[in-house]
């Protein structure tokens, strides 16, 4: 159903933007559609992660495994929830002249054809913003 890229040139270094995707435990004080996330189960390259996520009435929890190179790149695969495939990836990299490059990629498809038109759109939207709510929160914490 849904698969989104998208790029962007931050003023922050690759580890400091990469510590903000990891540190899920925050991510409902500044991503809207966020309700709750932890982390768990965690050790040098690996942990796990629940999210639950809440729009207009409708909220839905899933639990990822989420593969670390710290600093570089978090690579998400969906474990349970609505999700028939969640697949998804940052790639932080330092800029010779100064800032860093952040890549996001996710694709995802619902398991039932009603969450999949309940949810899809919802979910595609708040994927597509999802680097500009990772920006707005550096901008928040390094200014």
């Amino acid at each position: 159903m849904g698969k989104r890229t998208s790029s962007m040139k931050v003023p922050y270094s690759a580890q400091q933007m990469y510590d903000l995707v990891v540190d899920m435990d925050k991510y409902p004080e500044f991503i809207p559609w966020v309700a709750k996330a932890r982390k768990y189960d965690e050790n040098d390259n690996k942990f796990m992660s629940e999210m639950t996520f809440s729009f207009k009435g409708m909220r839905e929890s899933f639990k990822t495994k989420d593969t670390v190179i710290p600093g570089e790149r978090v690579t998400i695969s969906n474990v349970s929830g609505p999700f028939k495939r969640l697949e998804s990836e940052w790639n932080f990299a330092d800029s010779a002249s100064g800032g860093c490059t952040i890549e996001f990629f996710i694709d995802f498809s619902f398991k039932s054809r009603l969450a999949e038109i309940a949810l899809g759109p919802v979910f595609g939207e708040a994927s597509k913003r999802m680097v500009e709510a990772f920006r707005t929160r550096a901008d928040a914490i390094y200014k």
